[in-house]
């Protein structure tokens, strides 16, 4: 939702189809939707609609397709793999993996996601270890605050941390056990999946009212399976899929009546690489909100500091009842990568951080155009010009994007 003192959701310029390419007509009008703006304090009753409300499916579908007899869970890798269009090890799934709706899922899938490795994410790993360095290199905890469901950039920027902690105010969902979901919905039930992906492979973020809705689905619900499904894709191995709660101390509990902020705990491995946990944490991060969810910030503390990703943030760190989550950041982070809607340049401490910029172009989309910093230009224009190769939060043309990378001193 948009906070009342923000601009109304306008449809910004029509993409062109060459430029979409495999993707559908739908991500033509491009509502760059408030990547977080449901964490915005609410100011009008329709903004109280809870964002986990199932989505109405038709009637006489529902009455179809009567539900699945009782099925034995599939193990979590198959599950991943299922879901991102790669043929299940295992024999639990291997039937489904045969079915005329899944090989057009897995089909679809595999044409968008070659499209952004030619055109985006793999430019983003090719890019990062040169021009990163060491801090691509490190291990240390990666802390992505207003991610959505997005893990491609993360991995891609820091694809060796040992822990990666994503939060964001969408539901965590559930992981589904696609055994259960009934024949005749198995097709309908991918494609809206499938779809929840299309902006973040197209555009390099996710439009959270699109997010929204996709995610809220009966058979694959929620930020969960998103995850998964990107683990899948990216070729690691999915070891272990948990859902948790995070408590006002920060203590985690996979008890089913623990109390606390929804999150999921995955474990996985890359190759001969040693296992890598992803954390995902639904909560509102805006002054008020960690009232309620600061634990998820107490938990991000026991991990020691980290590299934090903000992209695509629909400016909320500009805000002034964000500033609690900026000063977490700012406390326990070693370097920053942003674009233009993270911490703005006033939110940095004095002569306490250093700044490298890719990219000239320091205005936002016309959503967003309240918020230009002539301090950010400024200092762009005072440093070195650095080329950009990909697209980068809302500015997904290269050559109009800007990457910023903080370091403190």
């Amino acid at each position: 939702m948009l906070n009342a003192n923000r601009p109304t959701i306008l449809s910004t310029p029509i993409i062109t189809a060459a430029k979409t390419l495999i993707f559908t007509a739908a991500l033509a009008l491009l509502p760059h939707a408030d990547a977080q703006d449901a964490n915005a304090p609410a100011k009008k009753p329709a903004a109280k609609k809870s964002p986990t409300k199932p989505a109405a499916e038709p009637a006489k579908a529902a009455e179809s397709s009567p539900p699945a007899a009782p099925a034995e869970k599939p193990a979590d890798e198959d599950v991943a793999r299922w879901l991102g269009g790669i043929e299940p090890k295992g024999d639990a799934l291997k039937k489904l993996a045969e079915s005329a709706s899944w090989k057009t899922h897995a089909k679809g899938l595999e044409a968008a996601w070659d499209q952004s490795e030619k055109h985006r994410i793999g430019r983003v790993r090719t890019w990062a270890p040169d021009a990163l360095g060491e801090i691509n290199k490190a291990d240390s905890p990666v802390f992505y605050f207003f991610s959505g469901a997005d893990f491609l950039y993360p991995h891609a920027l820091y694809p060796n941390a040992k822990t990666y902690v994503l939060c964001a105010i969408e539901p965590v969902g559930s992981q589904p056990n696609p055994l259960r979901i009934p024949a005749g919905e198995v097709g309908s039930s991918l494609s809206v999946f499938r779809r929840s992906l299309d902006a973040l492979l197209g555009f390099s973020f996710f439009r959270t009212i699109d997010l929204r809705k996709d995610v809220v689905q009966r058979h694959i619900p929620g930020i969960l399976p998103v995850l998964e499904m990107i683990l899948a894709r990216v070729g690691a191995d999915v070891t272990e899929v948990t859902l948790v709660r995070c408590d006002e101390n920060g203590t985690l509990s996979s008890e089913a009546d623990a109390k606390g902020s929804p999150g999921a705990r995955i474990k996985f491995h890359v190759g001969d690489k040693p296992e890598q946990t992803l954390y995902y944490f639904s909560g509102d991060l805006s002054n008020d909100g960690l009232k309620k969810h600061g634990g998820i910030l107490k938990f991000g503390e026991t991990l020691g500091t980290g590299r934090s990703l903000l992209k695509a943030a629909s400016y909320l760190p500009h805000e002034a009842y964000f500033t609690k989550i900026n000063e977490w950041i700012l406390a326990h982070s070693s370097v920053i990568v942003q674009d233009p809607s993270g911490i703005p340049m006033r939110g940095f401490p004095k002569d306490g951080w250093t700044f490298k910029f890719w990219g000239r172009n320091p205005t936002p989309i016309g959503l967003f155009k309240n918020k230009y910093e002539p301090a950010l230009a400024a200092a762009i224009k005072a440093a070195p010009s650095l080329p950009l190769p990909f697209g980068f939060g809302y500015q997904h043309e290269p050559a109009s994007s800007l990457l910023i990378l903080a370091e403190k001193k």
